[in-house]
């Protein structure tokens, strides 16, 4: 009896143990997305602000990406991108499907499936089950969804700015609750976050504002101005209905409260980052710090991210520390929001998805590559702006964009719902890195051109399974949607009365 007891214990280990798999080995892996975050306004990537006091310390540690391009020119697909490795003809996460390909897997579910613990915290509507961005994460919190909107009601309404310790920020909180008290040390983790904080309307705090605006007044004046409430629609309809254009000093103040929220935005990133070396081996933890896309302080005739594809929207900070990173190093070779994807199913000893395109940014990188980015027909940005439609301005932007970018030469096409061709503009991107000067098309080598329009032309067979349409959305979401500027709310500015 008992010898018989012995082999069924035997038995029971052997077959829990096959069942159970061998464990993951690979490193913990943590990605903290600052949306909207453009790196020329970062001081970490020279600009004489102190914008990103921690930054400059981290890229002291691991490795600066100097010329890091996104997907397109929003939030969905960007992260759609970074969870996919794909570009938005593959994941199809766009203007008119808002949510990702659910035939793909998701960098989340990849290794959640390796065994890694995976958890999100998320301040941004378009990251959660909203998109299907959400899948794969075991513990997932949105914290835009009945959170946001009041979180920045508050901060509009604050006419000191106090100034609070980063670690009590709402979503820092969270991420380090789930640290110190929910973290399985028997297995590696994936770590996602996402904060918001530098999306319009934009909101720092005193402290983090002062060394942008001359008083606390000043700040608050501002808010008043732009996007009293912290409704941005009299910020963006004032731009748009062109009737009433910034000066060149409120182009300087919105500026300045933007760089006040990239400090903010600086400091939590530290309390999180230090959250985490505390609680892991930083020997044994790839660390990416990134944007999603950039912002438009009056470039190209844009404020936001709205309508365009040009480097201000479309080149992001991207800094990686962990092994497979060499301490203080900084690549010039370019590289895309896509590549993370890439680089940490390596790193976890997993297979990418066959639709991703990226590399293995710890390995050496292609001199020759080309990027793309694309923008679908704009059709939730052109809805935010539904009540200045008749008046024509918006005209110009009912199109679809697509971007080629090169070592050297960018190209971006405008194209109808059709297919037809509206305008295509290429730039010497190193000698013109601001985009003022397009190039006649006789400028321009006639292969390297044919690269371009080649990669622009590139149409995917993948076939979407599921969207929603915001259409579908629960008050609470659409509420959120529009705290962030991609609803119209209904509260017009005085200048159109």
């Amino acid at each position: 009896m008992l010898k018989n007891l012995v082999w069924i214990g035997a038995l029971v280990l052997l077959f829990g143990s096959l069942a159970c798999g061998k464990a993951p080995t690979g490193p913990n892996i943590v990605i903290l997305v600052q949306d909207t975050v453009r790196p020329d306004r970062l001081s970490v990537y020279g600009s004489p602000n102190p914008t990103s006091p921690f930054l400059e310390s981290f890229a002291a540690e691991g490795t600066r990406f100097d010329r890091a391009y996104s997907s397109s020119s929003w939030t969905l697909p960007a992260h759609a991108s970074l969870f996919t490795g794909a570009g938005p003809e593959v994941h199809g996460a766009t203007q008119l499907l808002p949510s990702v390909n659910s035939a793909l897997p998701l960098l989340a579910e990849q290794l959640d499936d390796a065994g890694y613990q995976t958890a999100a915290f998320s301040a941004n509507m378009w990251v959660s089950e909203l998109s299907g961005l959400h899948r794969g994460f075991e513990h997932y919190e949105n914290l835009n969804k009945g959170i946001y909107p009041k979180h920045i009601l508050s901060l509009a309404s604050d006419r000191e700015g106090v100034s609070r310790p980063p670690e009590t920020h709402y979503v820092a909180r969270q991420v380090l609750r789930w640290l110190d008290e929910d973290r399985d040390e028997s297995r590696p983790y994936f770590l996602f976050v996402n904060l918001v904080d530098p999306h319009l309307p934009y909101l720092p705090d005193w402290d983090s504002a002062r060394d942008f605006l001359p008083s606390r007044q000043a700040r608050f004046e501002a808010i008043r101005d732009y996007y009293p409430a912290a409704n941005t629609m009299r910020l963006l309809l004032r731009h748009y209905f062109r009737k009433d254009p910034l000066s060149p000093d409120e182009w300087q103040t919105l500026a300045s409260m933007y760089d006040g929220t990239l400090k903010l935005t600086d400091a939590i990133t530290n309390a999180i980052v230090s959250a985490v070396d505390e609680q892991s081996d930083p020997d044994n933890t790839l660390v990416f710090i990134l944007s999603d896309h950039g912002e438009n302080l009056g470039d190209h005739g844009h404020v936001g991210h709205f309508f365009n594809l040009y480097d201000s929207n479309l080149r992001i900070p991207l800094l990686a520390r962990g092994p497979g990173f060499s301490p203080g190093s900084v690549e010039k070779t370019l590289v895309q929001i896509g590549d993370i994807y890439t680089t940490a199913l390596g790193a976890a000893g997993i297979t990418p998805s066959e639709h991703a395109s990226g590399v293995d940014l710890r390995q050496p990188l292609p001199e020759h590559r080309v990027l793309e980015a694309s923008l679908a027909y704009p059709k939730i940005s052109l809805d935010v702006f539904e009540r200045i439609r008749s008046s024509k301005q918006l005209d110009r932007y009912e199109v679809a964009l697509k971007a080629a970018v090169g070592p050297r030469y960018k190209l971006i096409q405008s194209t109808t719902s059709e297919g037809e061709l509206v305008r295509e503009e290429i730039f010497d991107i190193l000698n013109d890195p601001d985009e003022q000067q397009p190039l006649a098309v006789d400028a321009v080598d006639p292969s390297v051109l044919a690269t371009l329009r080649a990669v622009v032309a590139k149409r995917s067979g993948v076939r979407q399974e599921h969207a929603n349409t915001l259409d579908e959305i629960d008050p609470e979401s659409r509420e959120a949607l529009g705290a962030l500027g991609y609803l119209s709310v209904d509260d017009p500015p005085e200048w159109e009365d």
